[in-house]
């Protein structure tokens, strides 16, 4: 039982370092509306679908990652947290990419329990390198 969100988040990067689904899968919601979506990759939706995409992740023959946070952002709504990190992931000790994400976490009779994880690749380069101009008179927006 995760007593706060906090400590469902610390058990799920530390699954994910130990490649270890069971684990893994103790930290979500057991329900089909869970959602997870890992970089570059289809959205995965409820328990099975969940659960074969970690599986076939851990079980690939890949260096052991060590992730650390940072740039944490928490913020709790009723019986929900909604919390976006900077993971820093590390292969043998060096930094091998950046990911941003959102973990999503619900409170229930059996403590806090993931519903979403969304993570995507940070930029190598700040957006306003960019020129995002059409015929360089009307600015276009993006979201």
């Amino acid at each position: 039982m995760y007593l706060t969100p906090q400590e469902a988040e610390l058990a799920f990067y530390d699954a994910m370092e130990r490649n270890d689904v069971d684990a893994m899968m103790g930290v979500w919601l057991d329900n089909d509306t869970i959602v997870c979506v890992h970089p570059g990759a289809s959205r995965l939706q409820g328990v099975g679908e969940i659960r074969a995409g970690f599986a076939q992740m851990f079980e690939e023959p890949s260096p052991m990652m060590d992730f650390t946070l940072s740039d944490m952002r928490c913020q709790h709504v009723g019986d929900l947290a909604i919390h976006t990190v900077r993971e820093e992931i590390l292969v043998d000790g060096q930094l091998a990419t950046v990911m941003l994400a959102t973990n999503i976490y619900q409170k229930t009779d059996a403590g806090w329990l993931m519903m979403l994880h969304h993570a995507s690749p940070e930029l190598d380069v700040e957006v306003d390198d960019f020129d995002f101009t059409l015929d360089n008179t009307v600015p276009m927006l993006l979201h």
